[in-house]
C-alpha cells in the first residue's frame, strides 16, 4: 500500500530531528558525529511489507535474538567482534551494540524483511532490518562508522544504497575508518593459520579464469575466487586489467596449508582499486 505524500513527509520529518538530536547533544561520540546521508541515500523499506518483532537481546552490533529465541543475523553489515571465550572485545565492539539497541527504542522492536537466503550455517535468520521509520539498521551502523558494508550472496538487494552509507563514513574518517586496528594488510602481514573477516590491500599477481572459479591472486598467497552466479557481476575483461595493480578485498579468510590463504567475493563491492 502506498504511503500518502503526507505521511511520507512526516516520516522523512521524524528521520531529520532524530539525526539533528543526536549530531546536538554534545556527549556523543567521534562515530556519532559521522556525515548523516540525506533521505534520498538512505536505505528505506515500506513498513507494510516487513514483519514486525520485539527484540528480546542485541547480541552484538549485527545480530539480534528476538522474543521467542530466534537469532536474527543483519544482512550488509560486519561490525567488530565482542570477544568470547576468553578473547578481548575487538575495538568498537561495545560501541556498535550500544548504537544498534539505541536504534531499536525503549520497548525495542525491529521490522524485518528476509533475504533471499533465508538462514546461515550457524541456523540464525538472515534478514534486512529496518527500524520504525523503515530506515535500514545495517545502514545506520555503517554510517556512523560501526561496521564494514558486506555483500554474501544472494543477499544483496540493498548493497548500492549500503555502500553510499560506507562511502559517507568512510570520507569522514570516522570509527572503523580512523582506527588503526581496522586498517588493511598486506598479504605478508597475516599470519599463519589467520581467519575471519579481513581487509586485505596487496598487489594483484595473477588472474586466471578456471572451471572451479575465476581467481584474483593477491601478494603471491591469498587466493581471491569468484563463482557460481557471482561471475555475471564480474568482468572478465576489468579483471585481468587488475593484473599488476594494487587492490582492496574484503570478506572471510580462509586459512589453507602453509601460509596460504583463500577468500569468496560475492559482489563487485567487497573489491576496490586501493587508491579510490
Amino acid at each position: 500500500m502506498l504511503r500518502t505524500v503526507a505521511e511520507t513527509a512526516k516520516r522523512q520529518f521524524r528521520i531529520g530531528l532524530a539525526l539533528f538530536l543526536c549530531l546536538s547533544i554534545t556527549g556523543c561520540s567521534r562515530a556519532e558525529q559521522a556525515p548523516v546521508p540525506s533521505s534520498a541515500q538512505q536505505c528505506v523499506a515500506d513498513r507494510a511489507d516487513l514483519e514486525r518483532h520485539r527484540v528480546e537481546r542485541v547480541i552484538d552490533g549485527d545480530t539480534l535474538q528476538l522474543a521467542g529465541g530466534d537469532s536474527v543475523r543483519l544482512i550488509g553489515v560486519n561490525t567488530p567482534e565482542i570477544g568470547r571465550d576468553g578473547r578481548a572485545n575487538e575495538p568498537l565492539a561495545r560501541d556498535a551494540q550500544k548504537a544498534l539497541a539505541g536504534m531499536l527504542g525503549r520497548s525495542p522492536m525491529v521490522w524485518l524483511q528476509d533475504g533471499e537466503q533465508s538462514r546461515d550455517r550457524y541456523g540464525r535468520r538472515l534478514a534486512y532490518a529496518f527500524d520504525e521509520y523503515g530506515v535500514s539498521l545495517s545502514g545506520r551502523i555503517i554510517a556512523l562508522g560501526l561496521g564494514f558494508h558486506v555483500v554474501v550472496a544472494p543477499n544483496g538487494r540493498y548493497a548500492a544504497c549500503l555502500q553510499t552509507q560506507e562511502d559517507i563514513a568512510r570520507a569522514g574518517r570516522s570509527g572503523i575508518w580512523v582506527d588503526p586496528a581496522f586498517s588493511a594488510k598486506a598479504v605478508r602481514a597475516l599470519r599463519p593459520g589467520e581467519g575471519g573477516f579481513a581487509r586485505v590491500r596487496d598487489r594483484v599477481t595473477r588472474v586466471s579464469f578456471k572451471e572451479n572459479g575465476w581467481w584474483v591472486q593477491m601478494g603471491g598467497k591469498l587466493g581471491v575466487q569468484i563463482d557460481g552466479d557471482a561471475r555475471t557481476l564480474f568482468s572478465q575483461k576489468a579483471l585481468r586489467a587488475l593484473q599488476g595493480r594494487e587492490v582492496e578485498v574484503r570478506g572471510w579468510l580462509v586459512p589453507m596449508r602453509g601460509d596460504w590463504w583463500m577468500m569468496n567475493l560475492d559482489h563487485p563491492a567487497m573489491l576496490r582499486s586501493a587508491g579510490d
